[in-house]
């Protein structure tokens, strides 16, 4: 791969997406972890007259939820890549893992790949657009869903374009199921 600076549009690599442990690590860390200590800590003290008890609930409390917070640590640190390579005519997925001193990579041929379809799709949260890409055989690999259906049409256009697969837009896809008549 040429350097990034020299290379044309066409052959940078694109990122088409980043998935990180941050939210999760939150929710873990603070929410469980957090909340378990407040709600701990303030029952304590709500019951206690003497400050002493209250500085054991925090002390107590804050060792009971650290392995929450050790674990939130871990999970906040790894992250997954998947970039385009024009160049190289290859999918990269990168996944990073803190036990792992490098990268773990796969790869995967744009030939084994015909295009790239867009699709809506509905169901108990509302309507959406996914961008999937589409196997040789036919067969459907989502990629990203979008709530806005012009962004998800030229995400899948810049895709196509920069892969060289074509683009098609697919009919409404829908998970309610039909009505059995009796």
């Amino acid at each position: 791969m040429t350097d990034a600076s020299t290379a044309s549009p066409d052959e940078k690599p694109i990122l088409l997406r980043l998935r990180s442990g941050k939210i999760a690590a939150a929710v873990i860390g603070f929410g469980i972890g957090g909340g378990t200590l407040l709600l701990g800590v303030a029952s304590t003290a709500a019951s206690a007259a003497k400050g002493a008890a209250v500085m054991g609930a925090i002390v107590g409390y804050g060792l009971a939820v650290l392995p929450l917070f050790v674990v939130a640590g871990v999970i906040a640190v790894c992250k997954s890549e998947l970039w385009l390579l024009p160049q190289a005519r290859t999918l990269r997925m990168l996944t990073y893992r803190p036990w792992l001193r490098s990268p773990r990579v796969e790869e995967a041929s744009l030939s084994e790949y015909s295009g790239v379809r867009t699709s809506k799709i509905t169901d108990d949260y509302g309507a959406a657009t996914l961008v999937s890409l589409v196997t040789t055989g036919g067969e459907d690999v989502p990629l990203r869903q979008f709530s806005d259906a012009t962004e998800a049409t030229a995400y899948a256009a810049k895709l196509g374009e920069a892969a060289g697969l074509w683009v098609r837009e697919a009919e409404p896809k829908s998970d309610l199921k039909e009505e059995v008549k009796a």
